[in-house]
């Protein structure tokens, strides 16, 4: 019988496990968002969420006034949706007419 895992075994990791630094981090984020699991946006929610483009998106990450994106893997990439939605209410607190006067 052959380990799936075997690959894992020679690089010195066990598969679908924290490390302790990772775990330290996890149990920081779910404090943080009131044991909420974080949820991670892709590219077409953040668009429709926010009306942006996508170019409009990288640019406005680029200036550092746009959330960053997180990579999940080696091929794709999130953006954490409280960070997506705290960046619209400030758009929209912005643009009340309290901030007006």
């Amino acid at each position: 019988m052959t380990n799936s895992y075997a690959g894992a075994a020679r690089h010195g990791s066990t598969p679908n496990r924290f490390d302790e630094r990772s775990t330290d981090i996890l149990r920081q984020d779910t404090q943080a968002t009131g044991n909420r699991p974080i949820r991670m946006l892709r590219l077409a929610q953040v668009i429709d969420a926010t009306g942006l483009g996508k170019t409009t998106i990288y640019e406005l990450q680029a200036e550092g006034t746009f959330p960053k994106r997180v990579k999940i893997t080696s091929h794709s990439v999130g953006w954490v949706e409280a960070e997506v939605q705290a960046w619209l209410a400030n758009r929209i607190k912005d643009c009340s007419p309290a901030s007006a006067r």
